[in-house]
C-alpha cells in the first residue's frame, strides 16, 4: 500500500512541473465578471435540460448538484463569474426578502483544468456586509490521491497517540508533524473526485436583512493546495450584486402630526425629606441625607424661576410632622422647620423669592400614614390598626392607643414610617409667558410614529411593528409583510383608501397567501393607478410568481 502511494505521488509530480500547482501559477488568469446579453433577458434560449453531476464522497454518499440552463422571461437579470475558469452564475440578481431575510444563490462552476488527482480545490463565497466581511461555509474538492495520502497521514497519527500516548502539547505537535493536510471542517460540500470533470454546485443562502442596505454583495476567495506542499491562491473576483427587493420602497414618509393642549397655568409639585433633632426647628445640613435634599430643592427652584417659558406666580411651601408627641407641639414644630427653610432660600434666591414663598403647616400627617400602613405587608395587625386610626378621632389618644395595643408594630411604624411624614411639600403656580387664552390647541409632530418609521427603514420590524401597529396604516402592513404576518397585512391593506402603493402590497401578500388571481388583479390595479409599476412588477419575483402560467 505504502508504494502505491508513494508511486502514485510522485508519477503525479512529475506530471505536474516543478510544483503541483506549478502550472496553475504560470497561467496567472485573472478575474472577470460577465452580465449576461440584454437579448438573453428578453428571449430565453432553449437548452437541453441540466445535467446531474454525481460525485464519490469518501462517506459512501452521492450527492447530486443542479446547473441553471435556462433564463426566466420574467425579467429576472441573469450573470456569470469567470475566476480562473471558476465560474459562478447567479441565477437572479433581484431578491425578495420575506421574515426579514433574503436568498441568495448563485452556480459555482469548477471546471477540468483546476482539478487534479493530487490537488484540493477550495472556494469560499464572502458576504460583504455594511459592516463587516462574513466567509459563507466553503466547497471542497479532493482528488483521490490527496484524499488517500489525507487518511494515511491520519492513520499515522491515531497510531502514534495510541502507542505513546502523548500529553496535550505533545500530541498537537504529532499532529502537525503527521497531518501536513486536515481534513475539511464545516464545509457545505466536501466531494472526493477521481480524475477531472467539470463541476457545477448550486449554492444557496440565507441571509438577515437587519441593518443592511439595499443591496448585497458576494465575491469569491479561492484556492488549490497540492500534495507538495504548494498552493495557488485564485485572482480576486469582481462582485456579484443583489437587489434586496423589499417592502421599504412603499414606506410612507409623511411627517405625522398630534392635536396638543397648550395650557396657560402648570402646578409643579415637589416633595423632599428633611431630617431635624428631636423638638428643633434648626437645619443641619450634615444631618443624615439633609444635603442632599437641600441640593435637590435648591437645584428644581432655580430651574424653574430662570427658564423663560413660565413665570412664577406662587411657591406655597408646606411641611409636616410625624404624630410622637402632643398634637399642639407638631403642629408648631412643623411651622417652624417650614419657616426655617424659607428662610435659607431667601438667603439663597434673594428677596424675590423670599417673597414668592407661601408657608404652610400640616401638623400631623395621618392621613399618609393610613396610606403607608395600608401598603405595607410587615404588620401582622394592619386591619386593626387600620380600623383604630378611623375610631380614634383625638390624635392625642390615637397615637397613645397605637403604642400602647400594638408594640411590635408599633416600633416598626415609628422606625420605617413616621421619617416618611416627616415632609416638606413644595407647590409652585406657573403661568405661561405672552398667553392670553386659558388653552391652545397646536400639531406638534408625532415623535412616537417617526421612530416607528426609522426602524422600519433599518430592518428592525420587530420593533418597528411594536409602535407601529396602533396606527393601521400603510407601513403596518409593511412591517406586518416583512415579518411575514401575511393575513394580518391584507386586513389592514384592505381598511385603506384605494391607492397604487395600497393595491401593489395587497398583489404581494395575495401571492404569499397562494391567491394568484386575486392578486393578480390587485397587481394590475396598481399598475393602472400607476404604471411603472409594471416595469417594478416584473422585477419583483412576487409579483412574477403572479404573472407565470402554472
Amino acid at each position: 500500500m505504502k508504494k502505491m502511494l508513494l508511486h502514485s505521488l510522485v508519477v503525479c509530480l512529475l506530471l505536474g512541473g516543478c510544483t503541483v500547482t506549478g502550472r496553475l501559477q504560470r497561467r496567472g488568469l485573472g478575474a472577470r465578471a460577465n452580465y449576461a446579453p440584454k437579448e438573453q433577458k428578453q428571449e430565453p434560449k432553449k437548452e437541453s435540460a441540466p445535467q446531474y453531476v454525481e460525485y464519490k464522497h469518501r462517506d459512501s454518499l452521492k450527492p447530486i448538484y443542479f446547473l441553471p440552463t435556462t433564463t426566466l422571461e420574467n425579467g429576472e437579470r441573469v450573470m456569470s463569474f469567470e475566476l480562473d475558469e471558476v465560474v459562478v452564475v447567479a441565477k437572479s440578481r433581484t431578491v425578495a426578502e420575506r421574515m426579514g431575510k433574503v436568498c441568495i444563490d448563485f452556480v459555482i462552476e469548477l471546471p477540468r483544468q483546476l482539478q487534479g488527482n493530487c490537488r484540493s480545490v477550495a472556494v469560499t463565497p464572502m458576504l460583504h456586509k455594511t459592516d463587516s466581511l462574513v466567509p459563507l461555509q466553503q466547497i471542497s474538492i479532493r482528488g483521490g490521491l490527496f484524499c488517500r495520502v489525507q487518511d494515511r497521514n491520519y492513520w499515522q497519527f491515531d497510531q502514534y497517540v495510541r502507542v505513546f500516548k502523548p500529553d496535550a502539547a505533545a500530541e498537537q505537535r504529532a499532529f502537525e508533524r503527521f497531518v501536513k493536510h486536515p481534513y475539511p471542517e464545516g464545509v457545505r460540500l466536501d466531494s472526493i473526485v477521481e480524475g477531472r470533470e467539470k463541476i457545477s454546485y448550486y449554492y444557496t443562502q440565507e441571509v438577515p436583512t437587519k441593518g443592511e442596505g439595499k443591496t448585497m454583495h458576494v465575491t469569491l476567495a479561492g484556492a488549490v493546495v497540492g500534495l507538495d506542499g504548494s498552493r495557488y491562491d485564485m485572482p480576486p473576483l469582481d462582485t456579484l450584486e443583489y437587489n434586496i427587493s423589499s417592502m421599504l420602497t412603499f414606506t410612507d414618509t409623511t411627517r405625522r402630526y398630534l392635536i396638543k393642549v397648550i395650557e396657560k397655568y402648570a402646578v409643579v409639585k415637589d416633595r423632599n425629606y428633611l431630617a431635624f433633632e428631636v423638638g428643633k426647628s434648626d437645619i443641619i445640613d450634615t444631618l443624615e441625607t439633609n444635603a442632599v435634599q437641600l441640593a435637590r430643592i435648591e437645584s428644581l427652584m432655580d430651574g424653574l424661576i430662570n427658564q423663560r417659558e413660565f413665570y412664577v406666580d406662587s411657591i406655597v411651601l408646606t411641611a409636616s410632622a410625624s404624630p410622637e408627641g402632643a398634637l399642639a407641639l407638631n403642629e408648631r414644630l412643623a411651622r417652624e422647620r417650614a419657616l426655617s427653610l424659607k428662610r435659607r432660600l431667601g438667603e439663597r434666591f434673594g428677596r424675590q423669592v423670599d417673597t414668592l414663598i407661601a408657608v404652610r403647616s400640616a401638623g400631623e400627617n395621618w392621613t399618609e400614614l393610613g396610606r403607608l400602613i395600608a401598603a405595607s405587608d410587615s404588620l401582622p395587625h394592619r386591619e386593626a390598626i387600620l380600623a383604630l386610626l378611623g375610631a380614634e378621632k383625638n390624635p392625642d389618644r390615637r397615637e397613645a392607643a397605637l403604642r400602647g395595643r400594638y408594640p411590635q408594630e408599633y416600633k416598626h411604624i415609628r422606625e420605617r414610617l413616621y421619617p416618611l411624614l416627616r415632609s416638606v411639600d413644595f407647590k409652585y403656580d406657573l403661568r405661561r409667558v405672552g398667553m392670553v387664552k386659558d388653552t391652545i390647541h397646536t400639531t406638534v409632530p408625532d415623535t412616537l410614529y417617526a421612530r416607528g418609521v426609522k426602524l422600519l427603514d433599518e430592518r428592525r420590524y420587530g420593533e418597528a411593528l411594536t409602535i407601529l401597529a396602533p396606527y393601521h396604516d400603510r407601513n403596518t402592513a409593511i412591517a406586518l409583510l416583512s415579518l411575514g404576518h401575511d393575513d394580518r397585512a391584507y386586513e389592514v391593506l384592505s381598511a385603506l383608501p384605494e391607492s397604487a402603493e395600497a393595491c401593489y402590497l395587497k398583489a404581494i401578500a395575495c401571492s404569499r397567501l397562494g391567491h394568484r388571481e386575486e392578486g393578480r388583479k390587485w397587481f394590475e390595479r396598481a399598475c393602472e393607478l400607476k404604471e411603472t409599476f409594471e416595469y417594478r412588477g416584473r422585477l419583483d419575483p412576487e409579483i412574477s410568481n403572479l404573472l407565470t402560467d402554472d
